[in-house]
């Protein structure tokens, strides 16, 4: 049974301050919801939907080369309200992954995963969820006597005893279509922001008698979303930081990783040297055995091998 997928990109992202949709928004080199879709991208999602609102024309046109259908959402109401408009453009049947647009560090064994933990345990859903020292704004996640989970209660409307609880909902689902469409018709705005929790569904399936099961994730930083531009800046650093550790797995060396950057779209070829402070941007291909001077800024440029870039060097390719 194949999996469609819902990608949630109406978000005005208030706090950003920007004319621009905040899933356009670029870490890593990249848009934000690029890095969602290529993580779904090995489940091969059928329908694959984007819901878009604010500003969706410029999303839309972004995405426009992609197999994608679109849902609009216009007024905003919440998630739960947002995944209601994706409803009639996926199957009656099978099951769908929800996830937003702006989580640029989410996984694709992530979503595998959360895929076949609802298969193998039979339920109506699963979700990811997080340990984290401190819970702040995040939903807490609340479990039964056996485990499962039976309500999450986003941290506005918890009581000082849930507050308390350190797993919380990372913002990524996997539903049994009709259980979908069962718990949506049960939303209601009556909670601090006026809006239809998706969350809620999860209480609503629990208290069916209808089994909810949590992936905790072995990295938190993979529910990292983007709200700010300081969240923006700080996947941008951890996407970069991912390259790099990478890099230095195939053989690359990287004297200073702090000052490196290189695009996730860049290879670099077995006992290259990137010194302090060097930048590679686009589709730069170096080969191996090659030296990259101090401070260079390589975009879009192919070195064979064995090239040495004098430091301060800035090239772009033709």
């Amino acid at each position: 049974m194949s999996v469609a997928a819902v990608v949630l990109a109406a978000g005005e992202g208030k706090r950003m301050k920007t004319a621009t949709a905040k899933v356009l928004h670029e870490a890593g080199g990249r848009a934000l919801v690029d890095h969602v879709l290529d993580a779904l991208a090995p489940l091969v999602p059928r329908p694959l939907v984007i819901v878009v609102g604010h500003l969706r024309d410029q999303v839309e046109r972004h995405l426009a080369g992609r197999e994608a259908l679109f849902a609009v959402q216009d007024p905003p109401r919440g998630t739960g309200d947002a995944v209601g408009r994706a409803l009639p453009l996926l199957p009656r049947e099978g099951e769908a992954l929800v996830l937003s647009g702006d989580v640029p560090l989410i996984g694709s064994e992530t979503l595998a995963a959360l895929v076949e933990l609802r298969r193998s345990r039979a339920a109506a859903a699963a979700l990811a969820t997080a340990v984290l020292p401190d819970a702040g704004g995040y939903g807490r996640i609340v479990r039964g006597a056996d485990g499962d989970v039976t309500a999450v209660v986003e941290a506005k409307d918890a009581t000082g005893e849930q507050r308390e609880i350190h797993e919380v909902n990372a913002g990524t689902y996997v539903f049994d279509l009709a259980a979908l469409r069962l718990s949506l018709v049960g939303l209601s705005p009556a909670n601090a922001q006026q809006e239809y929790y998706l969350t809620d569904a999860i209480g609503i399936l629990a208290a069916r008698g209808m089994r909810v099961v949590g992936l905790p994730l072995a990295d938190p930083a993979e529910m990292a979303g983007v709200n700010s531009r300081a969240d923006l800046a700080e996947v941008h650093r951890l996407l970069g930081a991912r390259v790099i550790v990478a890099l230095q797995g195939a053989g690359v060396t990287v004297l200073d990783p702090a000052t490196t950057w290189v695009d996730a779209s860049c290879a670099v070829g077995r006992d290259t040297v990137l010194e302090p402070g060097v930048h590679l941007r686009g589709a730069c291909r170096i080969g191996g055995g090659c030296r990259i001077g101090a401070h260079a800024v390589l975009e879009d440029v192919t070195l064979g091998d064995g090239t040495a870039v004098p430091p301060l060097t800035h090239r772009r390719g033709d």
